[in-house]
Order: C-alpha cells, then sequence, then structure tokens
C-alpha cells in the first residue's frame, strides 16, 4: 500500500528528528484512522497506530477509491501491419534496448518500408528511447504507428511523437515557436515553397537578435536562387560581423549574382599579362589599396590578430575567397593543375591556396579536390587529407582509401588509415560498397593477428557500427575468419558484440 510506504520512508530518520507528516485519506479510511489515532497522542505512538491501521487495511483488501478524471480515449484501430513473428520480435527488442544506432536506423527503416510498426511491447521503450535521442527520432516516428501515437498523446515527456504520422508546416510557429522550431519551419518550406519562407523570413527579420539572424539564414542554402539576391544584398550591410559573412558566402555561391559579378571585376583587375623569354605569361598582382566600396560587400579592411598574410594578400583572398572555383576555369581556360602550378610561380600563393580551399568547402569540385590530394603537403593547404577526402563522393573516397593501403607498407600508418576510414563511415552513415567492405574487413582481420597490433582498441571500438553499415552480402565476412581466443579482452568483447550484431541484421534481412 503506498500510503503504508511513505510512512516507512518518513520514520526511518526517527521521528525526534524529522515528525513524521502522517497521511489524510479521505472516505472510509480517513474516518477509521483518525478514530484509531487521536490527535492528542504521542507522535510516536499515532505513527505506530497509523502504520498498524494502513497494514491491516491492506490485510482486509483495502481498495483506494478511483480517480474522478475521465479515463483516456480508447486506442483507435492500427491500421499498419504488427510484428509478430517470435524471432522478429526477440531481435527487435534486443536491438531497441542494445542498438547501436546505426542497427536501429536500419531495423526501423526495413520496418517502415514494408508498412511494419512496432509491437505493442515495444513502443514505451521506443518512445523512451526517441526522447533521449534526438538523431533516432524520425526513424523512430515512421515505425509508431497509430497505437504509438494514441500512446504517446498519454505522457507528456513523448509528446514529440505527437502527429509525427503527418507533421504538415505549421505556420503558427514562426510567430509563437522557439528558435529552433522556426528554423526548422523554414527548413522545410525552403524545399517546398522557397517564396513563402523568404517573406517569412523577411517579416520582421531586422528584430531578431544577431545569433538567430544568422541561423535562419543558414536555410536559405536549400532551393538557393536569384529570387533570394535582393534580400541577401540587404544583409551585407547588417550590424552583425557573423550575419553579413553568412550572406556573402550564400551569394558567393549563387552563380549570376551581382555579388559575384562584382567580385569578379575586382579579381580580373589583380590579373594581367606580361612578355617574358619570348612567351607571354600571366600575371597576378594583390590590389595596391583598400576600395572604398568594398566594405559594403563584407569585406575587411583591417587583418584580424594573428593573420599571416600581410594587408594586400589579405584583400586579395578575402576577394578570391568569394569566386566560385569555376570562374578561374573559365576566365583562363586553365585546369585545376595548370592554375595550381601558375599561383604557386607567384607571391601571393599563400592568399589564392587559402582562398580556393575555402571556395572548395563551399561547394566541392571533385577536380580540385583530386589535384590537391595529389600534390598533398607541399601547398601547406589549411585542409589535411581527411578534410579533403570528405568533400568527395563516397565510392571516390573508397578510391583514395584503396590506394593508401595497397602503397603504404608501415603497420602504424596502415592501421590510421583504417581508423580513418572507419571514422569516416561512422560520420556519415554512408555504406561503404560490397567490394570495399571486403577489403576492409580482410586488412582488419590481418592487423587484429599480429601480436602487438597498433590501433587495435580504436578500431575495435568502432568496428561494430562499421559492421551496421556494411551491405548485407558481407555479413559472412564480417562474421567468420575471426582468431579464437584473442588475448586482448577489449577486442574479445567487441568481436561478441560484432557477431550479435550479424546474426541481427541476418535476422531483419531475412523478414523484410
Amino acid at each position: 500500500m503506498k500510503l503504508l510506504h511513505e510512512l516507512a520512508t518518513q520514520v526511518l530518520l526517527g521521528s525526534d528528528r524529522r515528525p513524521p507528516v502522517l497521511p489524510e485519506p479521505t472516505g472510509k479510511l480517513g474516518e477509521f484512522l483518525r478514530a484509531a489515532c487521536p490527535p492528542g497522542s504521542d507522535k510516536e505512538i499515532r505513527a505506530l497506530r497509523y502504520a498498524g491501521s494502513l497494514a491491516l487495511g491492506a490485510a482486509a483488501g483495502y481498495q483506494p477509491a478511483s480517480t474522478e478524471e475521465m479515463p483516456p480515449a480508447l486506442f483507435p484501430r492500427e491500421e499498419k501491419a504488427v510484428v509478430d513473428a517470435p524471432q522478429l520480435l526477440s531481435t527487435l527488442q534486443q536491438i531497441v534496448d542494445d542498438g547501436p544506432d546505426p542497427l536501429r536506423r536500419e531495423a526501423f527503416s526495413l520496418m517502415a518500408s514494408k508498412g511494419y510498426c512496432l509491437a505493442p511491447g515495444l513502443l514505451p521503450k521506443a518512445l523512451n528511447l526517441g526522447q533521449k535521442n534526438h538523431a533516432l527520432r524520425p526513424a523512430i516516428l515512421a515505425v509508431l504507428g497509430q497505437r504509438g501515437q494514441w500512446l504517446a498523446s498519454l505522457n507528456p515527456a513523448w509528446s514529440y511523437a505527437i502527429g509525427a504520422a503527418d507533421p504538415g508546416i505549421d505556420l503558427a510557429l514562426w510567430e509563437h515557436g522557439s528558435q529552433e522550431q522556426r528554423k526548422q519551419l523554414l527548413g522545410k518550406l525552403r524545399g517546398s515553397d522557397p517564396d513563402q519562407a523568404r517573406s517569412l523570413l523577411q517579416d520582421g527579420f531586422a528584430q531578431l537578435d544577431a545569433r538567430e539572424r544568422a541561423s535562419l539564414l543558414e536555410t536559405m542554402k536549400t532551393g538557393l536562387s536569384l529570387l533570394d539576391e535582393d534580400f541577401l544584398e540587404a544583409q551585407l550591410t547588417d550590424r552583425s560581423k557573423e550575419v553579413r559573412q553568412r550572406a556573402a558566402n550564400l551569394l558567393a555561391d549563387l552563380p549570376g549574382s551581382r555579388y559575384c559579378a562584382r567580385m569578379a571585376e575586382r579579381m580580373t583587375a589583380c590579373l594581367g599579362q606580361e612578355r617574358k623569354l619570348f612567351r607571354t605569361v600571366r600575371t597576378l598582382e594583390a590590389p595596391a589599396s583598400f576600395g572604398a566600396d568594398w566594405k559594403n560587400d563584407a569585406l575587411e579592411e583591417a587583418r584580424p590578430k594573428n593573420e599571416s598574410l600581410g594587408d594586400r594578400a589579405w584583400w586579395l583572398y578575402q576577394i578570391a575567397r568569394n569566386l566560385p572555383l569555376a570562374w578561374w576555369q573559365e576566365t583562363t581556360g586553365l585546369t585545376p593543375a595548370e592554375l595550381i602550378k601558375w599561383v604557386r610561380g607567384t607571391d601571393w600563393s599563400e592568399a589564392i591556396l587559402r582562398a580556393w580551399s575555402d571556395a572548395l568547402q563551399r561547394t566541392p569540385a571533385v577536380l580540385w579536390v583530386e589535384e590537391f590530394l595529389k600534390q598533398g603537403k607541399s601547398l601547406a593547404l589549411p585542409l589535411g587529407t581527411a578534410d579533403l577526402l570528405a568533400l568527395l563522393p563516397v565510392r571516390e573516397r573508397e578510391r583514395h582509401w584503396l590506394g593508401m593501403l595497397d602503397h603504404e607498407t608501415h603497420a602504424g600508418t596502415r592501421a590510421r588509415v583504417l581508423i580513418d576510414v572507419l571514422v569516416a563511415f561512422a560520420e556519415r552513415q554512408e555504406s561503404p560498397s560490397e567490394a570495399f567492405s571486403h577489403r576492409l574487413l580482410a586488412e582488419i582481420h590481418q592487423l587484429v593477428e599480429q601480436p602487438a597490433s597498433a590501433g587495435l582498441y580504436e578500431i575495435a571500438r568502432m568496428l561494430p557500427e562499421f559492421v551496421c553499415l556494411v551491405p548485407p552480402a558481407c555479413l559472412a565476412a564480417a562474421r567468420d575468419g575471426w582468431k579464437v581466443g584473442h588475448p586482448d579482452d577489449y577486442f574479445t568483447r567487441a568481436l561478441a558484440g560484432i557477431l550479435a550484431i550479424v546474426e541481427q541484421r541476418k535476422i531483419l534481412h531475412q523478414f523484410f
């Protein structure tokens, strides 16, 4: 009985240290307790009498009065198919309980693709999981079904799932929602109706604080067009430096914008030709002074503290970073390799190479990434190899990683490559190709069998998540061939997790 438990909890400290607060239930039980424990008695005697009376009531089968609140509405009929196969139910229970997250996403995605929803017994755990793990919410919402929606309405902690089956676009959030809700609303609108999204953003934009203005501008990357140009041009004079810079970045990524044209005009003035040794060569000269109207385009005259570039190189860098890489090829007729060779022969190579790195991060271009990777550390770029590889499509990255493994003989360096690969796939949640998965698993098998394996701990930590991402045809390779009785306890535990994931994925793909 709850009342007896509350009383026992209070008297544990002793009635002298904290006098117990005796419950005062209503109805017949309240009358019985007041008669058995008159107010004039000592507090110790009253507490003991209360306890005895409550215990007697519990032994007699006393039932508390029912609540006066209305019962919840009945659950509507479930329209989706519900998973009921015992083996699959057991597997889904393990996945919901233990993960890892990529396996949960795959399980929920497979279920949703076949029109299934979670069984009733799994819904509370799935809803709790979504409450704590925001990244998993979209996958969970897809398999809640009507029963899950109904259940979410009974617990305020699960309110995130209410109405998830048809979220739609609620324009009222623009007026009454949080900053994050307004950003999500704009993000949805930019995908379906960019003009309406821009109109919402224009209304009252100046009244928002600087952080929110900068954050909301990010949503304009989706569906960016010349129709957005006037609004973005207006933000180049915003009172916030961050807002000005984000507007400039968006305009720099907008082909045909007036902003790009102004930058092209300034850069063209820095380019020239001269005769040298019976041939014409291209020249590059940084601006001699800061233009009177440059500040209007979010360019800064003063260098930041600790900036390695001189004043003129700093101005040149800012102009160049706001030009698309394609402009350089179209203007000069040179390939990326020829452009890099040319600029390295000038006095302004550091400024231009840094600018090209910035432009490449905004708008990745495979030919430029390939050339930067080929020339490597000799360019002294701010982007490392891993940064450059991240700009490539996944299959191009696989080709580069295979080349590294083919040409690297040092065990420690090979282990580092394997770790970088596992990290990259985990961060992007991309599925490797079948051929690459087999090669990488073979490399890891070989590494594990060495007596003192460099990087084994990091590889063992990330390998289970990678096994969640490999194609189903590679599951046998992920399961077989591991050294039995490995001396490293941590790897042995990781291997147990890998084998469990393989088995769970096999069952998922058999059913779905």
